[in-house]
Formats: C-alpha cells, structure tokens, sequence
C-alpha cells in the first residue's frame, strides 16, 4: 500500500528536513502521471539523518532489492554513508532516498532555493521541488520513464505559468 501522506506525516514529526522530488511532486504539482514511490532529498547535516532514520524505523524500512527486501541497521551514520541513493520498502510504500537528484543543482541546500512549501492534507504542509528542477532532474536522468513524462511535464509547467 502506497500511502505518501502518511509517510509524510510520521517525516514531519520526526521534525526531519527533506524535500520531495521525482514523481510525488509532480502529482502534488497537478501531473496525473502514475507514482508508486516518493523520492526525498534529506538534509545531510547529522542531526536530521537520525531524525530521518527515527522515521524510517517508525515505516519498518528495509532495503529495497530485486529480491526480497533486506533489513538493514538504518541510523544516522549508515544514511551518512549512502553516496547518491538509498531505495527503500517500508509498511506505507516504497521511499527513495536521493542525496544528490541528477541534475546540475546537487543536494538538499541547492534542492531548496527553489522549492515551495504546499499542503497535500488537511494541516500537513510539505516542501516539493519547484517543477522547473523537476523538469531538470528528469532530463538529466534520461531513463526512458523520465523521457516519456518531460512533454507531459513541461506542458503543465507551461499551463501553470500561463494562470
């Protein structure tokens, strides 16, 4: 069961600093594109990985493999170690940590700047990528998943800039 409120909800009361990229923004941003996931990028400073790492255990994340899922001692100086990506399978749905999105903006501090607080229910706000580096970060990525969506995307970028 897929449930992105929920795993935002239990983010935002482990008072974790993240920002929702990929596919979720874009819904959140009025794509109807289909998502199964939520990508996050988490602030990198150490006392919100083990706030981020509280959560997670709170989803009973495990490490998503083309397998089953492999349980892992996910606390703040693991996720310190992840380089780039960390997919994860938890009880509410699958979460993609993503420490640097493709693109040219790098982490969380760069992923900010342009980024826009939005509430998806009823009084839980969120951070998502604007839909500009979202644009940006697919194009980058040139998965054919991502190079399908982009007209979708830069369409409703174009509708939305025309309000």
């Amino acid at each position: 069961m897929f449930d992105p409120v929920r795993i935002c909800q239990i983010l935002n009361e482990e008072d974790v600093a993240y920002i929702i990229v990929g596919g979720f923004a874009s819904v959140v941003h009025g794509s109807s594109l289909p998502t199964q996931d939520i990508d996050v990028v988490p602030s990198r400073q150490a006392a919100n990985l083990d706030r981020l790492a509280r959560a997670l255990r709170r989803m009973n994340a495990m490490i998503r493999t083309g397998g089953d899922p492999v349980p892992a001692p996910i606390d703040g100086p693991f996720l310190a170690n992840m380089p780039i990506m960390l997919n994860l399978v938890t009880d509410l749905g699958d979460v993609d940590l993503t420490f640097t999105p493709s693109g040219g903006l790098g982490g969380f501090d760069e992923w900010s700047a342009q980024a826009i607080v939005v509430e998806i229910a009823d009084g839980l706000s969120v951070r998502i990528a604007s839909l500009d580096d979202i644009i940006d970060s697919k194009r980058a990525a040139n998965r054919p998943k991502d190079q399908m969506a982009l007209p979708y995307l830069e369409s409703l970028r174009d509708e939305l800039r025309d309000r």
